[in-house]
């Protein structure tokens, strides 16, 4: 018999699948507990809705990504360069396990939004953050007048643009980072 953190987490890993697959309409708390192997009666024993299954599944999924994301904007031994690197290595990584597990479909389009918005939102304070640490040791400079808040997101959301515009299953870390060192560098001098 499973434990309780057992079955909670079967659930939590089963949910991830389904919701990632199907989106959050199309998926069914019965789906769920098959992809699981649990009764339904375990599914509310640790969720009271599906909408709070798909909102801890959403929680861990940023937790785990913002974790990852700020550990590289953190760390002062790395260079400009390096961060940047780390930075794409774990966007291609993130991109593509995405895409494995939805088995080679592309993930709902509610799921897809979600994902997007709170990975978005998510990087936004490291960023500027990381921007703010560059321009004090005189590394990089603003072309444009803004604050390091706004020049943060203006990067973040123009980066989402070059990677939705690049062929996610068979770029490379290479390629990407031309695409958006180009475009960086006209709003950064560094």
């Amino acid at each position: 018999m499973a434990k309780r953190g057992e079955t909670r987490e079967k659930i939590l890993v089963a949910a991830t699948r389904v919701f990632f697959e199907n989106g959050f309409e199309a998926t069914s708390v019965k789906m769920i507990c098959e992809e699981a192997d649990v009764v339904t009666g375990s599914f509310y024993h640790f969720f009271p809705s599906k909408e709070m299954l798909f909102e801890q599944v959403i929680e861990r999924y940023l937790e785990d990504y913002t974790d990852r994301v700020g550990a590289i904007l953190g760390d002062e031994s790395l260079s400009l360069e390096q961060t940047l690197d780390n930075i794409l290595g774990e966007l291609i990584a993130t991109i593509r396990t995405l895409y494995e597990v939805s088995e080679g479909n592309k993930l709902h389009w509610t799921v897809q939004c979600s994902l997007n918005a709170i990975t978005i939102n998510a990087i936004i304070e490291p960023l500027s953050q990381f921007i703010a640490r560059l321009k004090n040791k005189g590394e990089i400079k603003s072309l444009i007048d803004v604050d390091d808040i706004t020049l943060a997101k203006i990067i973040i959301h123009s980066s989402e643009a070059i990677v939705q515009s690049t062929d996610e299953k068979h770029f490379t870390k290479e390629e990407l980072k031309v695409k958006l060192l180009d475009f960086i560098s006209k709003i950064v001098e560094f």
